[in-house]
């Protein structure tokens, strides 16, 4: 049976990392052989939210778990990483234990990847190389596609989520609950101060980083306006999607990586990045337009979202194996 193992620096439940688990957990349902290996454990007894996804719980039962100092290299594992210099760690564990011409799988998730600075430069050493490559995103492969020199080893993934684990359809007699997270930074507590007190907002609700994966499906299906507050530049913005998916209305600014599921001005209202005052403008023109344009807005919202769910995924990235490893004992059909 063909092994693949995952490979990821920690178990800290970040986005990147949690992409990871995914896609090992489509593995898994394809009968092969998983691993997925963290560097370094943060948690103990795998008590890292990271393990608590419930796309894992449902189908990862069968996935080994391990961290780099009790990997057993193997001359035919398939390894699959996203960090670039995840591929400098795996080449020292595999060439230590005598093995040699690995085959590698990258997922590639930033709009950042090309950039000369990003994981110490070690990202655009990279892109060159004769890897086959995952895109999540147009954007990113728009990214890298000019520093690629094996272009035929690389192809577009389009990213999915746990669909099912936000999906709340959006009423229209819903009352008005902002939701934003601080997983990037406090800037929503900034934009929604005046708020906090306004008769017009029932409630607000803030998702902190280490929150459990319940404590946030709540905030997300309990709310119905979501403030994006993503970095500059982003490979997704996961949160914007997943808001989405719970029936929200979203205001964010264009981070690069969300014009996959953005459709600004249709499904989202668009900001300019860190701009407090246009948020505000914003969540008052939802309020005052929350039965009837911004009700349509958040349901074209959830409708984009319905498409992107984890299913889809899961049967691309099964059709990409089957076309390269059917003759290395891959399995026919998926769970």
């Amino acid at each position: 049976m063909m092994r693949m193992v995952f490979f990821v620096p920690t178990d800290k439940p970040v986005g990147g990392i949690a992409k990871v688990l995914d896609y090992a957990v489509h593995a898994a349902r394809q009968n092969l052989e998983v691993v997925f290996c963290c560097n370094d454990f943060h948690h103990e007894n795998l008590s890292s939210a990271l393990f608590k996804k419930p796309y894992f719980q449902q189908y990862g039962s069968t996935i080994r778990i391990c961290d780099s100092a009790t990997l057993d290299p193997k001359d035919t594992d398939i390894l699959f990483f996203t960090l670039p210099s995840s591929h400098e760690r795996l080449s020292t564990l595999y060439a230590a234990a005598g093995c040699r011409n690995m085959q590698y799988i990258h997922l590639l998730q930033n709009v950042r990847l090309s950039n000369t600075a990003f994981d110490n430069g070690y990202s655009y050493r990279l892109l060159p190389k004769p890897l086959h490559r995952i895109c999540i995103t147009q954007e990113v492969v728009n990214s890298v596609a000019p520093f690629v020199d094996h272009p035929d080893d690389m192809e577009l993934i389009p990213h999915g989520f746990d669909f099912e684990a936000f999906n709340c359809a959006p009423q229209q007699d819903d009352p008005i609950m902002i939701n934003f997270n601080t997983f990037k930074g406090d800037l929503g507590r900034e934009i929604v101060r005046p708020f906090n007190r306004d008769p017009r907002v029932k409630k607000v609700r803030v998702s902190s980083t280490g929150i459990s994966w319940r404590n946030l499906q709540n905030n997300y299906k309990k709310s119905s306006l979501f403030l994006g507050t993503p970095l500059p530049e982003e490979g997704l913005y996961l949160p914007g999607l997943e808001a989405m998916a719970a029936g929200q209305l979203v205001i964010t600014p264009d981070a690069f990586g969300n014009r996959f599921y953005c459709d600004f001005s249709e499904n989202c209202a668009l900001v300019p990045w860190g701009d407090v005052d246009a948020y505000r403008e914003h969540i008052e023109w939802a309020i005052e337009n929350w039965t009837g344009a911004a009700f349509e807005m958040r349901k074209k919202a959830h409708a984009k979202a319905a498409v992107l769910g984890l299913e889809t995924e899961c049967l691309r990235f099964a059709d990409s194996l089957m076309a390269r490893y059917a003759d290395r004992g891959m399995a026919l059909e998926y769970a």
